[in-house]
């Protein structure tokens, strides 16, 4: 049992608990309201008074009462626990005793208001929105197997004399008769095998869709996970390629620099050219001068040779 099924098992439970409240108000205060007598005769040897009628009436609604508030603070005491921490056979438990104390009750007030004379065996019905609520199929089934022995044993049991029978009103009575009793038994079984049909057929269609309804969840919720995932890994992709760019840009601007840079040097460099060529003109032509000059010189050395050769030879 998953934390989702527990968390409806409990709500249902606490569901149960609070409509019991309202049915067991409206027992006790039916019973009130016709003042006992009309019922007969509320059980050996308790006599027709109303003071005894009300006696029965109040000590059956103080025992639904107090199995009723047993349950809810155990179920109090639950809902404060964490889902994870709840025992599911804690559950199963709770869930079991919701539906057999009250099949129980039921008998007893079908039992003690006259059992074939009167309509009470429509308790047991209650029984199966109870069951539908909580059980599956197997457990549906067995509530109906359930309710259609206890009524058809205190039937039987009371044609036979084994325990007596109580009129519901002074004067009018079906019991005693085969065939009714007979009858009543034959047509509750068929009561309590449609409502099984049906309580089964309907807590089937509403768990599959319980069921579809979690698969769509989980799928939701893994595609959501997926979708989480993905979209972290573009956060992280957003970062790299803002990181990136940002590093681009610094590496663009120190381009930018560098290139500045180069051209402030190639003007420099230009400018020192300039002055090189400037001094290479200069220099190259006194050069040019220098060696005209020796030229000179040496024709006019070799002139004052064959001058001084001339005059040395006269």
């Amino acid at each position: 049992m998953d934390i989702i099924e527990k968390q409806q098992r409990i709500e249902a439970i606490n569901g149960i608990i609070k409509i019991r409240w309202f049915i067991t108000i409206i027992i006790v205060g039916l019973g009130f309201a016709l003042k006992a007598k009309y019922f007969g005769s509320w059980g050996i040897g308790w006599g027709t008074s109303f003071i005894s009628a009300y006696l029965k009436i109040g000590l059956l609604g103080t025992f639904v009462f107090g199995y009723n508030f047993i349950f809810w603070l155990i179920m109090r005491r639950l809902s404060r626990k964490d889902l994870g921490k709840i025992n599911t056979k804690t559950l199963n438990i709770m869930s079991i005793m919701q539906i057999i104390p009250d099949q129980l009750i039921f008998t007893v007030v079908y039992y003690f208001q006259g059992t074939v004379d009167t309509m009470n065996f429509m308790f047991y019905f209650l029984s199966f929105f109870f069951a539908g609520s909580i059980y599956k199929t197997r457990g549906i089934i067995l509530t109906g197997a359930i309710s259609g022995f206890l009524y058809s044993a205190v039937t039987i049991i009371e044609a036979q004399g084994i325990i007596p029978h109580f009129n519901t009103y002074q004067g009018v009575t079906f019991f005693g008769s085969v065939y009714v009793t007979r009858g009543r038994i034959f047509s509750f079984i068929c009561y309590i095998g449609i409502i099984t049909f049906v309580a089964a057929f309907v807590s089937n269609l509403i768990k599959n869709r319980e069921k579809r309804l979690r698969q769509q969840r989980d799928q939701l919720s893994g595609q959501t996970q997926l979708l989480t995932v993905q979209t972290q890994e573009l956060i992280q992709t957003k970062d790299y390629l803002h990181e990136a760019l940002t590093k681009s840009d610094k590496a663009r601007g120190e381009l930018e620099k560098t290139k500045a840079d180069l051209e402030n040097a190639n003007l420099e460099l230009k400018a020192k050219l300039d002055e090189v060529e400037k001094y290479g003109e200069v220099t190259t032509g006194r050069e040019l001068k220098m060696i005209e000059l020796k030229e000179k010189m040496k024709s006019m050395e070799e002139r004052i040779k064959e001058l001084e050769e001339q005059i040395n030879k006269q």
